[in-house]
């Protein structure tokens, strides 16, 4: 049957969905992107390879010294201090002695001469830094469901101000790559927790401008802001660790637990005391304590059936089974796709400032365009439609590369990855809300946990996808377009979920010939479930409307 809105959904509608008081809450707790933010892409800027000079040669290399195609324009002897030289470092990979950093900014490369045969660091440094975020996914959602949302989101942006704080006091790289670690993992948790608990203040029906509004553009097109007038690294990481933790303890008596989690947790005075306050500000009548406690029992009910399930029962039947390794390729495609070009924009062509800002502005008209579309035509042919534009676009700069036209033609490589960025962001958006709808009820919340890792698992990969430009600059947009038109075709295997009714139940079937079910598929056919996919059974009773596993 279809999904009806209980428990706590049915309170928050009753007395408000979002009122002012909640949506203050809301872009409060949705400040906190400016955490995740400054610190995922942080290594952007303090990671850039600045120009250097070898005296005894010279000749500069600038950051865009994996154009080896450009050394036949400019020859390996020339004189002219502008150009760009491949063979600066010594012939045995090494570094010339010497060496001279000319750049008008400072960077950990710089540092600890990350450059030569020691460049592949800095990308390392940040695949160490996203493997924090798989981690602190992980760990930290975990803690806020057992301590609270509240003090753990307080905790986990503190520490991560502090440890980041740190990092312009590492003496080594090592040092500084455990510590980047940590920032990792508070990023990571800071995802989770930021959704979840402004989530947890919205009636159903603004569900869905918790994905849609956020401060994450905002906080990279600040951080390239301050990277364009903080050149020196030290000074760019102290200041991005720690004004976030600053502004968001302003708002520490405005911000109240989530009262579904103090509900859960037997603490109802609490829950009531908030939701209360959020009632009057809305001018809404007060829930009584018997409704309250009839939503709590639904939520623990719920809770207690839902934890029967686990991770093995999204590969329960064939079917099943192929919608959860496509998203999951999806989502890893997504995921190593935007990381890796909002990663690799150090190395397009142009202005890395003016970039940063532009790859950051197109994931307004992405997610705007998403909201229209997802129901206008569906999620299936928009997904699609933006994958294999995003797939298409930056598969192209291949063309470019081949035809020897990389310099030359800077501004239309920029203009496909920005393309590229806008087509997947999109996709990515769309995904949030497929893979929610595919899915039954009991196992709703695994699959998101699954597809997410999987994101997570592209992020830690998106690093190493962009190192290869060092190899040539158009190696990352092939792989990253291959990958996203793979998915793209492979999203056409998932049913369409517009306008079905959300499953609830799962079915309890073998990959042997004999498929057990449960009661609640008694009338169904099992060889119709298989048959029609997404599309309603006519021969199905109205009340089973599993017919998509």
């Amino acid at each position: 049957m279809a999904t009806e809105h209980k428990g706590f959904e049915q309170i928050f509608d009753q007395i408000g969905g979002l009122g002012r008081r909640q949506l203050a809450i809301f872009l409060a707790i949705n400040m906190g992107d400016f955490v995740t933010g400054w610190t995922m892409l942080g290594p952007v800027f303090f990671s850039a390879v600045p120009q250097w000079l070898c005296p005894q040669m010279n000749r500069t290399l600038n950051r865009t010294d994996h154009l080896s195609e450009l050394d036949d324009l400019y020859g390996n002897g020339t004189n002219d201090s502008s150009a760009i030289i491949l063979d600066t470092c010594n012939s045995d990979g090494g570094m010339c002695p010497g060496i001279q950093y000319v750049s008008d900014f400072t960077s950990i490369v710089s540092e600890w001469n990350l450059i030569c045969n020691l460049k592949y660091i800095g990308d390392l440094i940040t695949t160490i830094q996203m493997v924090g975020v798989v981690l602190g996914a992980l760990i930290i959602s975990q803690l806020a469901d057992t301590f609270g949302r509240k003090p753990v989101w307080y905790a986990t942006i503190t520490f991560n101000g502090v440890v980041g704080f740190a990092n312009a006091f590492a003496p080594l790289w090592e040092v500084f790559a455990a510590m980047r670690f940590f920032n990792g993992l508070c990023a990571g948790g800071l995802l989770i927790v930021n959704f979840v608990w402004a989530l947890e203040f919205t009636g159903t029906k603004y569900r869905t401008i918790n994905g849609a509004v956020t401060f994450w553009q905002i906080s990279i097109m600040t951080l390239t802001l301050i990277a364009y007038f903080v050149r020196q690294w030290k000074t760019f990481v102290m200041i991005t660790s720690l004004a976030p933790p600053v502004v968001l303890w302003l708002f520490f008596r405005f911000l109240p637990e989530s009262p579904r989690w103090l509900a859960m947790h037997d603490r109802l005075d609490e829950a009531k005391e908030t939701i209360d306050a959020i009632a009057r500000s809305n001018k809404k009548p007060a829930p009584d304590m018997i409704a309250l406690q009839k939503a709590i029992d639904e939520e623990k009910r719920r809770s207690a059936h839902e934890s029967k399930y686990s991770f093995w029962d999204l590969f329960r039947t064939p079917l099943l089974t192929r919608y959860t390794l496509i998203l999951m390729f999806v989502w890893f495609v997504q995921a190593a796709m935007y990381y890796g070009l909002s990663l690799n924009v150090r190395n397009l062509p142009g202005d890395i400032y003016i970039n940063t800002v532009l790859l950051a502005l197109v994931d307004w008209p992405a997610t705007a365009s998403t909201a229209y579309l997802n129901n206008k035509i569906g999620r299936r042919p928009t997904m699609f439609m933006f994958m294999l534009i995003g797939g298409l676009a930056v598969f192209s700069v291949m063309f470019v590369g081949v035809a020897g036209k990389l310099e030359t033609m800077g501004t239309l490589v920029t203009v496909l990855a920005l393309l590229g960025k806008l087509g997947v962001s999109a996709a990515w958006v769309v995904s949030y809300l497929y893979t929610a709808e595919l899915y039954p009820t009991v196992v709703r919340s695994i699959a998101c946990g699954a597809a997410s890792i999987s994101g997570r698992i592209g992020g830690v990969a998106a690093p190493q996808f962009a190192y290869l430009s060092s190899v040539a600059l158009e190696l990352p947009f092939i792989i990253f377009g291959s990958f996203a038109l793979a998915a793209a075709f492979l999203g056409l295997l998932l049913p369409e979920t517009n306008r079905q009714a959300l499953l609830d139940a799962l079915p309890d079937w073998a990959w042997c010939g004999r498929q057990n079910r449960h009661s609640d598929f008694d009338d169904q056919n099992p060889d119709d479930v298989m048959k029609y996919g997404a599309v309603e059974n006519p021969n199905v009773s109205k009340g089973n409307e599993n017919t998509r596993l």
